[in-house]
């Protein structure tokens, strides 16, 4: 797979992950969709950390604080300038819209400061918006694997460091279970198998749109799926039920939508939602919330009328909060696109 051209599969992938974790939080008050909303929790950020890994690497001669100001600029610049941008909104209408969502209306400034800078999202923790716990945890995934693509070039090396991230993901789900640590690292060592999984299929990717492989994948994420506890995946929260099924399910599932995206080879409507997935993930609560608490009637039968009801209101406003999202991500990009994560054009 070539690390410079930009592969169309990948961004159509990445706007399965997208629509799958907007979907996710539309039908977080839904009274009737509990098992769609598991099984959206079950696979998106897996997909995402198995994309983030297939798309990764490091230069020649880049240098570990070359990588780390690259990495800061492009990933944890925009969560902090949003989610202290974002404390403004929730300080006005946070007690407002937490009451009519039935959620702690509580706002302490210094305790949602140090939240933000501490940066993990366990228990809603970044309560002004809480997808942002996700680019914490990337960026120190990210960091993580610096080292272990800089140190590890055999590929029998490559299947004990597979075991071993197994194993301390495992080991950390029981050792850290009170423990949060900063800036997503429990996230970065209990699930950055899915980014090494998407490292190593760099050079193999292609095997994953063969249809025996498809249907391997899907019968082995079904099986993982309904075993699990039927409780709620929260990635977040570190809260998996079953470990090894949950990451399980994470990681085939994941296979199949990448195998998915190399079917459809091109879609420009998709590859345009997967080129924006910053703005859509910064932005896409905030009109979430407004559909949840503003729309009267709607807001009534979108949280509890049936489920096709809730579920094609869900879908309604999902399409509009990601469309929304990248008209706005498209602005800033045009005056400060460092705000979302990328260079400015010269």
């Amino acid at each position: 797979m070539s690390a410079k051209k930009r592969l169309p599969f990948i961004d159509i992938a990445r706007a399965f992950a997208m629509l799958s974790i907007v979907l996710l939080h539309a039908l977080s008050t839904s009274s009737h969709n509990a098992e769609v909303y598991r099984f959206l929790m079950c696979f998106n950020v897996p997909l995402f950390f198995v994309l983030s890994g297939l798309t990764f690497r490091v230069k020649e001669n880049e240098s570990f604080w070359q990588f780390l100001r690259t990495k800061f600029l492009r990933i944890m610049l925009p969560y902090f300038v949003w989610s202290l941008l974002f404390l403004i909104p929730y300080f006005i209408f946070g007690r407002e819209t937490s009451t009519e969502l039935s959620q702690s209306a509580s706002f302490d400034l210094v305790g949602q400061l140090k939240s933000t800078f501490y940066g993990n999202g366990v228990a809603g923790a970044i309560k002004q918006n809480t997808p942002l716990w996700f680019l914490p945890a990337l960026f120190s995934t990210e960091v993580l694997f610096y080292f272990i693509v800089k140190k590890i070039k055999q590929p029998k090396f490559q299947i004990l460091t597979l075991a071993l991230l197994v194993l301390v993901g495992f080991g950390s789900t029981l050792l850290l279970k009170e423990i949060y640590l900063p800036w997503g690292i429990n996230t970065a060592l209990q699930i950055g198998l899915c980014f090494y999984a998407g490292f190593l299929l760099k050079n193999h990717v292609e095997k994953l749109k063969l249809p025996l492989v498809l249907i391997i994948l899907l019968t082995v994420g079904i099986v993982a799926y309904v075993f699990n506890a039927k409780e709620n995946i929260i990635w977040s929260d570190y809260l998996y039920q079953n470990y090894f099924l949950s990451l399980l399910s994470g990681l085939a599932f994941s296979g199949v939508f990448i195998g998915i995206a190399q079917w459809i080879k091109q879609s420009r409507p998709l590859e345009f939602i997967g080129k924006n997935t910053m703005a859509i993930l910064i932005f896409h609560k905030l009109f979430i919330v407004l559909a949840q608490t503003k729309l009267g009637t709607v807001s009534k039968l979108y949280a509890n009328s049936n489920i096709a009801l809730e579920l094609t209101i869900a879908i309604a406003v999902t399409l509009v909060a990601t469309l929304a999202s990248i008209v706005i991500g498209l602005i800033i990009r045009k005056i400060l696109p460092q705000l979302i994560g990328e260079r400015k054009m010269v």
